[in-house]
């Protein structure tokens, strides 16, 4: 009688711990997250405040393109189904671009400059030469939209500058072998060789602009093994097909090549 008394008891325990379970986690009843994007912080409390939920903002971009203080990006993203009560965290747009100082790039080597430039927030518009004795491949001076700046001057962070490097004179550099590589290593390798990354002429299978970030590179112009000047922009065509770039990581000797249609 004991035993069977402990078995109920331990049943009705277990049985009501379920059921409250249920009721404090809302086991089976979920909602639609509302689509917050576009919307500024006064509009997302009332479409939140009729869906029982909350927001936080957990971040702020500059996007010149969107509506200042308005959300930019949102998790749980919309149309997914969640808990009432659940918070959603946005990203909304500043209404002012943040700053970044410019470093002191002067007299550095090419290869010290590039990095130190990323990490301070910039990025590499290209590499301009001019005739300079004292060094090749050395900053020699920065340019920000088309004028010369000096360093520690403040431009918005995020926005492209370009190296000018020096040149001694009767200094070429060699076109290295793309074919196979992504866009983004093949623009890495171009800028390690002293040139800049031309036009993409043709992306087979791209349907839109930011397909070509993740093609493969299947020709380019100048060819590879090519002696051309410092600063000669090389132009690429580039395919989707991953398959087709893996047989063209072939040795640098090969004639083979593939000629874009």
């Amino acid at each position: 009688m004991n035993i069977a008394l402990i078995t109920v008891f331990m049943l009705l325990v277990i049985f009501l711990s379920t059921q409250w379970l249920k009721i404090y986690t809302m086991h089976g009843k979920s909602m639609e997250v509302p689509d917050l994007q576009g919307k500024d912080l006064a509009e997302i409390e009332t479409v939140l405040a009729n869906s029982d939920m909350t927001y936080v903002v957990t971040d702020s971009i500059y996007a010149n393109t969107r509506i200042p203080g308005a959300v930019v990006s949102q998790n749980p993203k919309a149309g997914m189904q969640v808990k009432r009560g659940r918070t959603v965290y946005v990203t909304v747009s500043r209404v002012l671009p943040e700053f970044t100082v410019v470093p002191d790039l002067m007299g550095k080597s090419k290869r010290i400059a590039i990095p130190i430039l990323e990490i301070s927030g910039l990025k590499l518009a290209a590499l301009r030469y001019r005739p300079d004795e004292t060094c090749t491949d050395c900053v020699v001076g920065l340019e920000y939209r088309g004028k010369e700046i000096e360093p520690n001057e403040n431009i918005p962070k995020g926005h492209a500058v370009t190296l000018i490097l020096g040149q001694q004179s009767n200094v070429p550099t060699t076109v290295p072998d793309l074919l196979g590589l992504t866009f983004a290593e093949a623009a890495e390798l171009i800028n390690a060789y002293s040139l800049n990354v031309g036009n993409v002429l043709a992306c087979s299978g791209c349907q839109s602009a930011r397909d070509s970030t993740f093609a493969f590179v299947v020709n380019h112009r100048p060819e590879r093994n090519s002696d051309v000047n410092l600063g000669t922009f090389v132009d690429l065509y580039l395919t989707t097909d991953s398959t087709m770039a893996a047989t063209l990581r072939v040795p640098a000797d090969s004639t083979d090549s593939y000629e874009q249609n």
